[in-house]
């Protein structure tokens, strides 16, 4: 009687579908990366995610079938390799599907206010974007109806000292706060490539237990969409300064 278990075959597909997995993250790494140290522009760091996108397609059916060709009970192995490949790359490749569709769909605009008849003007970032006037404000309010004015029933003085605490905890870099003028003035950097986007923040005292607060986000650099990136920074803001007011 012959006791050797003969070993099942690895299926190599899968192996290599795992490795083109993790070649294709660092190259999407280095796309911004790469911008952001200088080796490239953002056009260029743009083409290395495009690239490394199609590699994860290719990679994700070279895992998918060996879901298929190594599953439990078959003749191969690779399953296990086969499913941590999947596991990873799914939400890589739903997020660069979401990022593509939000550059696709959102308008041409790298300035949004909530006050588009006279947008907060920066007297401190070194922002020298102009605002765009009507087109840029009909392009926002068919974009983002709900980008607009916040009223809280809280001094102005709150209002200001509430806005600075957010945003000294959100890191984002202070500039020279007005407190008599009501003006707030910061800018952060975006994730992946680095880029400058300055916030103003105008706070309007209505009476002694209301006040109005107008905020204005603008890419510093760049030219066609952001992708949505600075209706929703006023909108993580507001929600925050909303929160902090109730508390």
């Amino acid at each position: 009687m012959n006791n050797q278990i003969t070993k099942k075959p690895f299926y190599k597909p899968a192996a290599i579908g795992l490795a083109l997995i993790i070649v294709s993250v660092l190259i999407a790494i280095s796309g911004p990366l790469g911008s952001r140290i200088g080796w490239w522009d953002y056009s260029f760091a743009i083409k290395v995610i495009t690239w490394s996108a199609y590699s994860a397609a290719l990679a994700s059916v070279l895992c998918l079938s060996g879901l298929v060709m190594a599953r439990p009970g078959g003749k191969r192995r690779g399953f296990v390799v086969s499913l941590l490949g999947i596991a990873v790359i799914v939400p890589i490749l739903l997020f660069l599907q979401s990022w593509k569709e939000a550059k696709q769909t959102t308008p041409p605009i790298l300035d949004i206010s909530t006050n588009t008849k006279n947008p907060p003007e920066y007297w401190n970032a070194p922002n020298s974007r102009i605002y765009g006037g009507p087109e840029i404000a009909s392009l926002q309010k068919e974009a983002y109806p709900d980008i607009k004015p916040l009223v809280l029933p809280i001094s102005a003085n709150k209002a200001f000292d509430l806005s600075v605490e957010i945003i000294r905890k959100k890191g984002w870099k202070l500039w020279e706060p007005d407190r008599k003028e009501g003006h707030i003035e910061a800018t952060e950097k975006t994730f992946w490539f680095k880029f400058s986007d300055d916030v103003v923040i105008h706070i309007t005292e209505i009476n002694k237990n209301s006040s109005r607060i107008d905020m204005r986000s603008s890419s510093r650099f760049g030219g066609g969409g952001d992708g949505g990136t600075n209706a929703k920074r006023i909108r993580l803001f507001f929600k925050a300064l909303k929160k902090r007011s109730q508390m």
